[in-house]
C-alpha cells in the first residue's frame, strides 16, 4: 500500500506509433516502483500520461479529497494493525524509503532470520523494480501470525541456498479493504484493483528471491476483512488477522507474471515516448479512456478526452470488453454511424437501453425520449400523495482501529433529507445528527418515520438506493435494540415505523428506458445536468460537494471539529448538496409528467 497519493491514483497509457519495447531497451538508472504498475492492470492507462504532461506543467487537474482521505486511512490502518502485532510477535520495521541504505538493511535482517520485517525496501536490478513490502514473514513463523493457517504442511520447509536456511521468505500486503475471496474461501478474486495489488506483491516477491536464492511461488495479501461468495451466499469474515487471501503464481494466478511486465513494457514506453503522444486521434490503444473506472483527480480530463472522439466506455454498462470487440469491426467512436449494440457485442434488455443512449446522440431533433412513456410504475404518472428522499451516509472507513483486529461495518445515515410540495411551492425538511452514533442515526430515523406517519405515509420517491439505505439502517437498529433487551425502542421499530413506500425513479428510467440527449449514464446528476443544460429544469447543484463521496469526507471532518454542527458552513453546504437531489427529483417527475405521459 505505500505509499503516496499520486501512487494511487492510477496512470496507464501507449504510445504514438511504435511497438513495445522489450525490457532491455532502455539503457539507464530508471527503476519503475512496484505502485506504479497500477493503472496499467486496472485498465486506466491514461492516468500514466497524464502524470507525465502534469510533471512538465501542460496539464492542470482538479484535487481528489476522497482518495486522499482513503490513503491516509490505509496508513493508519497499517500502523495500528503493526503496533498490534508486535504486542505479540517479534518485528523490525526497516523504512519507507528505498536507497542502498534501507534496502542494505532488509537484507541484514533476512540473513539474521528476523520473523517478520516490516516496512521493507526491496530491488529488483535485472528487472529495474524497486518497492517496499509491508510484510516479509518467514514461511515457518507465518501460521503463527494467522489464525488459519496459510501454509501446508509441505510448504513450510523449503530451502532457501544464499540465506543457507530450511526457511523462505514470504511477501504480505496491507490492503484497507474487504478481501473478496473466490468460492474456494483462499484465492482472492481479480475484482476491482486487486489484479494490480497481485502484480505488485510478485515484485516484492521476484525481489525477495533474488535475496534468498528461492522465489515463493506464492504471497498473501491481508485486508481488514473478507467475504466470498459461493452458491449466491455471502460469508463475511471480520477478523483482519484470521484469514488472508492468497495469491499462487504458478496455478490460480499464473496471468499475473504476463500482465506484469506488459506493465512495465507500457511505463517505459510512456516515459521513452509519452511526450509526443496525441488523444485525437489517440496515439496508442492505451490513450482511450476507461470511463468506467473512477480516477479521482483526473476524471475531468479523462471526460474532456471521452467528450472529444466519442469515447465507447462512457456509456452507461459498456466496458473496455466491449469496446475491444467494436475495434476489432474498425468501430472506434459513438459518432460512428455504425455504432450500436451489436457492434459492442451486447445483447438483451441492455442492449435496447444502449441502442437508445447512443440514438438519441446522434441527432439533434429531440432532446428527452421517448415522446410517450409507457411505463407506469407505482402509478408514477398520477400526482398524489408524495414526498421527495435523499440520504446522506457515513461509512466505516472513517472508525477507528481500537478493535483491532475485528473491523466490522459500522456505516451509518447521518442525514435524511425530504422535500415536498404545498401551495404549488417545493419545501425542503432536513433530518440530522448532531453526532455521529447510533442513537442519534436512531433519533432521526425516528423523526422521519413520524414526519411521513402526518403525512398519511405518502409515496417516496428516491434514486436507486435509498430504499436499501433504509431497510440495512433499520434492520441494523432493530438488531441493536435486541441485543441491548430494548424492549420498548424494539417494538417502536416493529410497530410503528412504516418505511416502505418507496419508488425508485432511476428504475422508471430503465424500464422503458428514458434517454436524454448529452447524457450518457442512468445517475441522477448526469440526468439532472442534462435537463438544465436543457432547460427542461431550473435547478444547478450549488455545493461545494460534487459526490457523495466527497461530501462523506466533509461530512467526518465536520462532527470531529467539534463544532456546532446546526451552525457549521460545511454541514449548511452539505445540506444543500441533499437538498438538490430531492429537488431535481421532483423537478424531473413533474418535467415527465406534463412533457412525457
Amino acid at each position: 500500500m505505500k505509499r503516496t497519493l499520486d501512487e494511487f491514483v492510477c496512470n496507464n497509457t501507449r504510445s504514438k506509433r511504435p511497438k513495445l519495447c522489450s525490457l532491455d531497451d532502455i539503457k539507464d538508472d530508471y527503476f519503475i516502483s512496484a505502485t506504479r504498475l497500477f493503472n496499467y492492470i486496472t485498465g486506466d492507462a491514461i492516468v500514466d500520461w497524464f502524470k507525465l504532461s502534469s510533471f512538465s506543467n501542460k496539464i492542470p487537474c482538479n484535487k481528489d479529497k476522497f482518495n486522499n482521505h482513503i490513503m491516509q486511512r490505509g496508513i493508519e490502518f497499517e500502523k495500528n494493525l503493526i503496533q498490534y502485532l508486535k504486542n505479540k510477535h517479534d518485528i523490525v520495521t526497516v523504512s519507507e524509503v528505498i536507497n542502498d541504505t534501507t534496502i542494505k538493511k532488509t537484507k541484514d535482517l533476512m540473513f539474521q532470520g528476523v520473523p517478520i520485517i516490516h516496512s521493507a525496501p526491496l530491488r529488483n536490478d535485472k528487472k529495474k523494480l524497486h518497492g517496499v513490502a509491508d510484510l516479509l514473514v518467514r514461511s515457518d513463523y507465518i501460521n503463527q501470525v494467522i489464525d488459519i493457517d496459510p501454509l501446508k504442511e509441505n510448504e513450510i520447509t523449503k530451502y532457501s541456498p544464499i540465506l543457507d536456511k530450511n526457511y523462505y521468505y514470504i511477501v504480505i500486503d496491507i490492503k484497507f479493504s474487504t478481501l473478496p475471496l473466490r468460492a474456494d474461501n483462499t484465492h482472492i478474486l481479480n475484482s476491482q484493483k486487486y489484479s494490480a495489488y497481485k502484480a505488485q506483491c510478485l515484485v516484492y516477491t521476484e525481489a525477495t528471491g533474488l535475496i534468498q536464492g528461492y522465489t515463493a511461488p506464492i504471497a498473501f495479501i491481508l485486508g481488514r476483512r473478507n467475504k466470498n461468495t459461493k452458491q449466491g451466499i455471502s460469508n463475511h469474515n471480520y477478523s483482519c488477522i484470521n484469514k488472508i487471501g492468497r495469491i499462487s503464481y504458478d496455478s490460480v494466478d499464473k496471468d499475473v507474471p504476463i500482465k506484469m511486465n506488459k506493465a512495465i513494457r507500457w511505463l517505459k514506453d510512456v516515459r521513452k515516448y509519452g511526450k509526443k503522444w496525441i488523444t485525437n486521434p489517440p496515439s496508442r490503444l492505451e490513450l482511450y479512456p476507461n470511463m468506467c473506472i473512477d480516477s479521482g483527480k483526473w476524471n475531468k480530463l479523462k471526460q474532456a478526452i471521452a467528450d472529444d472522439i466519442g469515447e465507447l466506455t462512457k456509456v452507461w454498462n459498456v466496458g473496455i470488453k466491449n469496446r475491444k470487440e467494436a475495434f476489432k469491426k474498425g468501430i472506434k467512436s459513438l459518432n460512428d454511424k455504425n455504432c450500436t449494440s451489436k457492434i459492442l457485442n451486447i445483447h438483451g434488455k441492455r442492449a435496447d437501453i444502449i441502442d437508445n443512449i447512443i440514438s438519441i446522440n446522434n441527432q439533434s431533433e429531440h432532446k428527452v425520449l421517448p415522446k410517450v412513456i409507457t411505463n407506469n410504475i407505482n402509478n408514477w404518472k398520477l400526482r398524489s400523495n408524495e414526498v421527495f428522499v435523499d440520504f446522506e451516509t457515513i461509512s466505516d472507513i472513517f472508525d477507528e482501529f481500537n478493535n483491532l483486529p475485528f473491523q466490522k461495518p459500522k456505516d451509518l445515515i447521518f442525514m435524511i433529507g425530504v422535500g415536498y410540495v404545498e401551495d404549488n411551492e417545493f419545501i425542503y425538511k432536513n433530518f440530522c445528527c448532531e453526532e455521529i452514533t447510533r442513537e442519534n442515526e436512531f433519533k432521526i430515523m425516528n423523526e422521519f418515520n413520524t414526519f411521513l406517519k402526518n403525512r398519511n405515509y405518502p409515496k417516496m420517491y428516491c434514486w436507486y438506493a435509498e430504499e436499501n439505505f433504509w431497510r440495512i439502517a433499520e434492520q441494523r437498529q432493530f438488531d441493536i435494540a435486541c441485543s441491548n433487551n430494548e424492549i420498548e425502542t424494539k417494538d417502536l421499530i416493529s410497530d410503528t415505523w412504516k418505511v416502505d413506500n418507496w419508488v425508485d425513479l432511476y428504475a422508471i428510467f430503465q424500464k422503458e428506458p428514458i434517454v436524454i440527449k448529452n447524457c450518457y449514464k442512468f445517475g441522477l446528476k448526469n440526468i439532472a445536468k442534462a435537463l438544465y443544460d436543457h432547460k427542461l429544469i431550473l435547478t444547478k447543484l450549488d455545493s461545494s460537494c460534487d459526490s457523495g463521496l466527497s461530501c462523506m469526507v466533509k461530512a467526518w471532518e465536520a462532527y470531529n471539529s467539534k463544532i456546532d454542527i446546526n451552525n457549521s458552513e460545511v454541514m449548511i453546504d452539505i445540506k444543500n448538496y441533499n437538498k438538490f437531489d430531492c429537488k431535481v427529483l421532483w423537478e424531473i417527475l413533474n418535467y415527465l409528467r406534463i412533457n412525457h405521459t
